[in-house]
């Protein structure tokens, strides 16, 4: 069994990329993950603020050469 994706481009460019990229944004959310699971079960850190999981966030997607834009 075979799968194929077309795109047209440059016009589907942003979909073309996303599908390319596909699995950076799951290691990115992987390395989320793993990083809050960490907090629980190896700190008596309960609570974390939006900056900080926002800030985590930014940092992995910037290490996976990611963005929203």
């Amino acid at each position: 069994m075979k799968a194929i994706l077309e795109f047209d481009l440059p016009e589907e460019e942003g979909q073309h990329k996303l599908a390319l990229d596909g699995w950076k944004w799951m290691d990115v959310c992987n390395e989320l993950d793993q990083w809050l699971r960490g907090i629980q079960k190896h700190t008596d850190q309960k609570t974390l603020t939006v900056d900080e999981v926002r800030d985590r966030l930014h940092e992995e997607m910037s290490s996976s050469g990611l963005s929203f834009d």
